[in-house]
């Protein structure tokens, strides 16, 4: 059967008021205004789309019935619908029809292998005296609030909810809403959000209704969630070096072999909130949300810029494959963790001690999991860090470690520090011991020694001579020890700077600095604590600002305090931004790479849509992932490592299921 989800197939009818229909004055004005109070019956079939999950990289992103589309498991089943009717203005008709399907689900074969289930009945609408006749209808499958949807169609599509699953009886349903896509590709088609109803639709019994089989109207629902299930393979060892400094400075490059245990994964950037109607509204410069829905011509030009030419919408599928989520309407997104707060108010960015825990997954969890609808715009791609603003898999663990082939495998904190290789793979240092420059780990360097082999700004007074500190020297290196240390520079002498948690650099502590210069290319200055700096003198934040341009930063990966703990060893993670049905256009010139190339993504490359199946599996792990130094901080995938992805495949599924990637993190 081929996968596309039609939701579910329902002429739905229970008369829900107490009037008769032979009580009631026959209404002459066809779709107009109701003459009289009445009741007027309509045979309403809802359809389930099944194109949740779709695999359509053989048809440039374009999903297919017969081989893009898998039927949900156990997802479609129904508790109750509502069904709420408007007029030609949006305004709503009525009040909402409750109808019980619970246990009526019909499995149908339509011939074209789309339609999964439906029901039938006959709905019933209660109109007013005075109030328009219905001309369209909204239908909303396993609501949890259904009181709150009977609002008019310009309110009703920012109308949001923060759970895309609700539990009763032991079951777990899926809210659904009609299925929202451009009828046609002319210019200025705007989206169907209802389904239009013709005046020969409605009839004044329910008799009549069940007699006019042949114009029943068809309602096609779609899940709020979109389903990812996420796997792993073949982790391999990440074998780099560190460097050892003797007393005399001769040095040697021991070999460092570091080994990835996977712990948690999650979706990261996940939106906060979900639109109970697919939006196809129009943004403002300043991230807010227009009145005006996207014509197609611009949603289209949003989506595939000048070059693309994804296929996204399929009115004989009756449904698109894009959306406008909450996230979407942003003007900033986060290039590093203290902008979350500042910048995001749409999108959750995980902590490392949120998923410890107990939120998101057990790396070994390959079961599907539900998700938010979380697309983002033109305005995110362009951003300073767009791998931060899109959904994306993070992995998080931690590494065990052997210093030239010792064993048992090392569980400790580490850092990373790439001058001074003439490889791309960084150096692993160590902490060093307490009163000592000398590191934690047999056998390796220590990151204090190796930041103080990069000074050449810090001097002592010997006589009426300025002379290097030298690091090599043991009554020097001793001065250095006492006066400086590894941290997070403070936010003064980080200034305008973007620094990531990670970030760590080489400071003095504001002691033992009595014979210390800085030579800050104006004379050699000594250092004050006091907020100004006399004549001859600097303050320690700009000595400090020194340093930290001079030596720039490492990375840090914290380990947890207990060696003996499970999790013990430096923490990291990896992150796979999630592909979507446009990355497999034609004319994606990358699409075959593990690598994205930020610059030339259209809008539809990357994102998590509702009724849409992804599958993300890490098929090897072979690079070295980004540093977790802040177990607090909101993880946001920096810039600096976006050439770090996952080997995954993307399964769009009846639930529309999405092709599959392979990509390796190196």
């Amino acid at each position: 059967m081929n996968s596309r989800f039609l939701y579910l197939s329902m002429a739905c009818g229970i008369a829900l008021t107490a009037c008769k229909s032979d009580d009631l004055m026959p209404d002459t004005s066809g779709n107009g205004v109701s003459e009289t109070t009445r009741t007027l019956y309509v045979n309403m079939a809802i359809k389930g789309d099944n194109a949740s999950g779709t695999r359509a990289a053989a048809n440039d992103g374009n999903p297919m019935d017969g081989t893009d589309f898998a039927d949900g498991n156990g997802e479609s089943a129904v508790q109750n619908a509502y069904f709420v009717f408007y007029d030609d203005n949006g305004n709503v008709v009525g009040d909402y029809v409750s109808v019980n399907l619970n246990g009526a689900d019909v499995t149908v074969d339509t011939g074209n292998g789309t339609v999964e289930k439906y029901y039938k009945s006959i709905v019933s609408v209660g109109i007013r005296k005075g109030e328009n006749n219905p001309t369209q209808v909204v239908c909303y499958i396993n609501p949890t609030t259904p009181t709150e949807l009977t609002k008019p169609l310009y309110e009703i599509q920012t109308v949001t909810r923060q759970a895309v699953t609700r539990t009763a009886d032991n079951t777990v349903y899926f809210p659904m809403s009609n299925s929202v896509y451009y009828p046609s590709s002319d210019p200025k088609a705007m989206p169907q959000i209802a389904v239009p109803i013709e005046s020969d639709q409605l009839y004044e019994s329910k008799e009549e209704a069940e007699a006019a089989d042949a114009s029943t109207i068809e309602i096609w629902v779609e899940r709020y969630a979109a389903k990812l299930a996420f796997s792993y393979a073949n982790i391999k060892d990440f074998e780099t070096s560190s460097t050892l400094y003797d007393v005399d400075g001769s040095q040697s490059e021991p070999v460092v072999k570091l080994t990835f245990i996977p712990e948690r994964w999650a979706l990261n950037a996940e939106s906060n909130e979900t639109y109970v109607i697919k939006s196809f509204r129009e943004p403002t410069a300043g991230g807010g949300i227009m009145t005006d829905n996207y014509t197609f011509a611009k949603a289209n030009e949003a989506i595939n810029g000048t070059n693309g030419n994804w296929n996204w919408n399929n009115p004989s599928y009756h449904r698109s494959y894009w959306a406008c989520s909450p996230a979407y309407f942003t003007a900033r997104y986060p290039e590093v963790a203290s902008d979350v707060t500042d910048y995001t108010l749409n999108q959750h960015y995980y902590t490392y001690k949120e998923l410890t825990e107990g939120k998101g997954f057990e790396a070994d969890n390959t079961d599907a999991q539900y998700f938010k609808e979380t697309t983002v715009g033109r305005a995110a791609l362009e951003s300073e860090n767009p791998q931060a603003a899109v959904a994306s898999v993070i992995l998080v663990g931690h590494y065990q470690l052997t210093v030239d082939g010792g064993a048992p495998p090392v569980k400790t904190s580490f850092y990373t520090y790439s001058r001074g290789k003439s490889t791309d793979k960084p150096g692993v240092y160590f902490p060093n011991q307490t009163g000592s420059t000398q590191s934690t780990v047999q056998g390796g360097g220590s990151m204090l020694m190796r930041f103080f082999q990069e000074l050449t700004c810090l001097y002592k007074k010997d006589g009426d001579a300025y002379v290097r500190i030298n690091p090599n020297n043991a009554a020097d290196l001793a001065t250095l020890a006492g006066a400086c240390e590894i941290v997070r520079p403070a936010d003064a002498v980080i200034g305008d700077m973007k620094v990531p948690s990670r970030y760590l650099t080489l400071q003095l502590t504001g002691t033992g600095m009595d014979n210390i210069y800085v030579a800050n290319g104006d004379g050699y200055k000594s250092i004050t604590t006091s907020a100004t700096a006399a004549a001859n003198q600097i303050t320690l934040t700009e000595a400090n600002r020194i340093l930290m341009q001079q030596v720039q930063f490492c990375n840090y990966y914290a380990s947890a305090e207990e060696a003996t703990a499970a999790n013990a060893g430096g923490k990291a993670y990896f992150n796979i931004p999630v592909l979507h049905y446009g990355w497999y256009r034609v004319s994606n010139s990358h699409n075959a790479s593990s690598e994205i190339d930020w610059s030339s993504l259209q809008v539809g490359d990357l994102g998590v849509v509702r009724n849409h199946s992804y599958s993300v599996n890490v098929t090897a792990i072979s690079g070295l992932g980004t540093a977790i130094s802040d177990y607090t901080a909101p993880i946001v995938p920096p810039a600096d490592t976006k050439d770090q992805y996952v080997s995954y495949k993307v399964n769009i599924l009846k639930w529309a299921v999405v092709p599959a990637q392979n990509v390796e993190l190196k």
